[in-house]
């Protein structure tokens, strides 16, 4: 893929610091528990960057104008809507949004990729287990949400800082979903039983995960979490404060392509 080192692509990153914290629920704690949210456990995780939005129109625009790749799939007669320059970009499909990820990288010179479930989460509730991304307790003044009826896409900065985990990302309880790398597993997360083969190939000629845009491919000696079934996390703008809670869990097929699902940029330090 050819990159214009004249191209601007400014991406906002937070660091995430390497510890423990707490994924899942605990339905004892939140009554919005759904059974795949179990068992609650904790996590160590190192070091990684995070966007602080999602991904932008005009930050996927730049990649269009780059690349070629098709524009997403609700672009009107597919044309870049300025007047929605701030707004997530929707209508992605994993592979357009690894695409993405990968253009980048050579603009920015940074390892871009998707996050995987975890550092989703991590980032979305902080260390402390907390249930919605500001607190425990529901708030449908700190996201863009469903809750009574569907709402429109809003910018990306609307709701922030007031809805803000406590690492500071925005929008991760409503607006719009974000596609991660991990297929869908149940708990506890295991990332050595095939569901992070997209992110962690150790082992190319043995491992080999394709993506294409009917699923993922992997070894079929090695023991896959799920076929066909990629983790999408966060709130939307069609639903209410049982997707809004950070521990919430959904998946979609490689190919989906929604209007309210879009993705943010993640990356790990050199070490």
């Amino acid at each position: 893929m050819q990159t214009d080192p004249q191209i601007k692509l400014e991406l906002d990153f937070v660091l995430i610091p390497e510890g423990e914290f707490v994924i899942g629920s605990n339905p004892r704690k939140d009554r919005l528990a759904q059974t795949d949210e179990s068992p609650q456990h904790r996590l160590r995780v190192t070091d990684y960057y995070i966007m602080r939005y999602p991904v932008t129109n005009a930050q996927y625009h730049l990649f269009v104008q780059a690349t070629g790749h098709r524009p997403p799939l609700f672009w009107p007669d597919g044309q870049y809507p300025e007047n929605q320059a701030d707004h997530p970009v929707v209508g992605v499909s994993l592979r357009d949004a690894a695409e993405f990820c990968r253009w980048g990288a050579g603009i920015t010179n940074l390892p871009l990729r998707l996050p995987t479930e975890p550092e989703w989460e991590k980032a979305a509730r902080g260390p402390d287990g907390r249930v919605f991304p500001w607190g425990n307790d529901w708030d449908g003044s700190r996201c863009n949400h469903g809750e009574g009826k569907p709402a429109p896409v809003t910018p990306v900065h609307q709701f922030s800082p007031q809805g803000d985990s406590p690492y500071g990302i925005a929008d991760t309880g409503g607006n719009t979903q974000d596609w991660c790398a991990s297929l869908f597993g149940p708990y506890p997360y295991d990332p050595s039983d095939g569901r992070e083969l997209l992110v962690y190939n150790l082992d190319e000629q043995g491992l080999m995960p394709r993506l294409h845009e009917t699923g993922c491919v992997a070894n079929p000696q090695q023991i896959e979490a799920a076929l066909d079934k990629l983790v999408v996390r966060g709130g939307s703008r069609r639903q209410g404060r049982h997707n809004s809670r950070c521990a919430y869990r959904s998946w979609a097929a490689p190919m989906h392509r929604s209007d309210d699902t879009g993705f943010r940029c993640c990356y790990e330090p050199a070490k």
